[in-house]
């Protein structure tokens, strides 16, 4: 056997490895994409993301270009502040740390109490702390 068709094989073989993680043969012979909690992948979250409203957004690596082209490392930083936003469930201001990308999803979710209800990104620190809150209050109105 040639070098190159010795070559090809095993690149064929790493090919089918990364082929097998990330599809799924069906009985009809269909490959389908696995999701990230079949592969038990889950993305980095920064400390900082996990504490407040982020919607999705994190801290990001890239390069500072000078002049002459000349790459240095830096990194992008979301635009947080930290922001009070009113719950109708709750009839009360809350205190957030917020992008704003996410005060831009609660206009579009129609409202804070819609966009913590609806959306996948809340899933820990104040975010669901105050989730939890409208949850309880909601069964409590609706037992009444």
């Amino acid at each position: 056997m040639s070098f190159t068709a010795q070559s090809c094989l095993n690149t064929t073989k790493r090919a089918s490895v990364g082929a097998f993680q990330t599809f799924q043969t069906t009985a009809a012979g269909i490959t389908a994409p696995l999701s990230t909690e079949q592969l038990g992948q889950v993305r980095f979250r920064s400390n900082r993301s996990r504490r407040g409203l982020y919607d999705g957004k994190d801290i990001r690596a890239g390069n500072s270009l000078s002049f002459s082209m000349k790459a240095n490392k830096r990194t992008f930083k979301p635009n947080v502040f930290v922001k009070r936003v009113y719950s109708e469930i709750l009839d009360e201001m809350v205190r957030f740390h917020l992008t704003a990308s996410t005060l831009r999803s609660i206009d579009k979710a129609g409202g804070l109490d819609n966009y913590l209800l609806k959306s996948k990104l809340v899933t820990e620190g104040e975010g669901l702390a105050v989730k939890e809150r409208i949850l309880a209050k909601l069964e409590e109105q609706d037992a009444a």
